[in-house]
Order: structure tokens, then sequence, then C-alpha cells
């Protein structure tokens, strides 16, 4: 079965970001990696009711990602889902293969999966609030439509409760802690099975172990 790299991390911490310069530091060592989103596995019946809203694993068609990820570790090739968040659709999309292993990012799915497959890799970013909430105001206006007042309503609110509830737990599940959004290719890369790390990415990897030690917030 093919390895399985999860980046998680609560809303706006640059999950999307570090997976696809992950994606191409490993295409650039000769692995090809197939990257996946669970974003892309939301419900298109789910009403957002409720305190937590979309901010919850239950949003996610978790049956069918387990599915999926079952089969692309298998070396298959299915169509996989993708999910529209302006529209709330989904559609399917075709990959091609070979590929080596699979990345898995996002902030809500990752539960279940980490239940069923304890050998996966967890990398968890963790950035302050208030940062995250620039960027999520960013990319929801200019991307998914979105009012600026709405959107800071939900960070706020359901977004904060679902995080606490089922996104902050994963921490103690990680293999690393990423603290913001610097140098974390040098930390991470060394972890990836099948890559040999340089003297330079080892100390990177031993220092930012060192910071991240007391990271696990209760």
């Amino acid at each position: 079965m093919l390895p399985l790299i999860c980046v998680g991390g609560p809303s706006a911490a640059g999950k999307s970001q570090l997976s696809a310069q992950l994606a191409a530091a490993l295409r650039s060592q000769g692995i090809n990696p197939l990257p996946i989103a669970c974003d892309d596995y939301y419900r298109c019946g789910w009403s957002g009711d409720g305190p937590y809203g979309f901010d919850t694993p239950a949003a996610i068609d978790s049956e069918l990602l387990i599915q999926q990820l079952h089969t692309v570790r298998q070396g298959g090739l299915p169509p996989l889902r993708t999910y529209d968040m302006a529209t709330r659709t989904s559609s399917w999309r075709p990959i091609q293969g070979p590929y080596e292993m699979v990345l898995l990012e996002g902030a809500y799915g990752l539960q279940q999966v980490l239940q069923q497959d304890d050998s996966a890799l967890l990398i968890y970013i963790d950035v302050p609030q208030l940062q995250r909430l620039m960027r999520r105001l960013k990319r929801d206006v200019r991307q998914r439509q979105r009012q600026p007042l709405r959107v800071i309503r939900q960070m706020l609110g359901p977004v904060r409760r679902g995080e606490r509830e089922f996104i902050t737990p994963l921490k103690a599940m990680a293999t690393v802690v990423l603290k913001g959004n610097r140098d974390q290719l040098s930390k991470v890369m060394p972890l990836i099975p099948g890559i040999q790390p340089t003297a330079g990415d080892t100390a990177a990897l031993k220092d930012g172990a060192d910071r991240s030690h007391g990271s696990h917030d209760p």
C-alpha cells in the first residue's frame, strides 16, 4: 500500500500551500505524489445548521473519502470527487498514474481517516488566529464571493468551535507540528519515506522539533 502523507490544521493555516510546495519538491526528487483535498468531499446536501455549521467532520462524506483513499493507495486510478465551494456542487476529475504516494490535506476528514490508519504521517500547521482570519477574509471574499462581515462571524463562531472540538486534538497525533509558515519544507522533507535528507535538512528538522516540542497546547 502506498504511503499516506496528511497535512492538517485549522482554517487558513496554509495547508493547501504547503501541500502544493511539498508535491513540487517531491517531483523534483523523482517521486510523483497524488494530491487529494478533504474539502472535495463535502456533502452536497449538508445544510450547515447546528453549532458547527460546515466546520465538522460530519459535513464530509468520509465513507467515500476513505473508499477512494484505499483504492488509490492500492495503485488504482478512479475518478476523484471535486467540490465547488462557491456553488456547493460536486463533480469528478480523472487522475493519471503512476504515483508513489498520496498527499491528503484538509481540516475535516482527517479525523476519520486517521482513526482507521495509524501508519499515516501527519503534518500539523499551527498559525495564530488573527493571521488566519486575515487570510480567510482575503480568500473567501475573492474566491468564494462571501461578504466580509459574514466571514468574520463565521470565523469567530462555528469555525472556532469546530477547531477546538475537532482540529486541535489532531496536534497530539502529529508527526511534526509546524509553528507558522517559515522553512516548512526543510522540516518536513526528511520525514518523507524514500527521501534522503541533507545535513541542512536534518539540522532544520531538529531545530523545528525542538521549537514545537512544547506547542501541544491542551
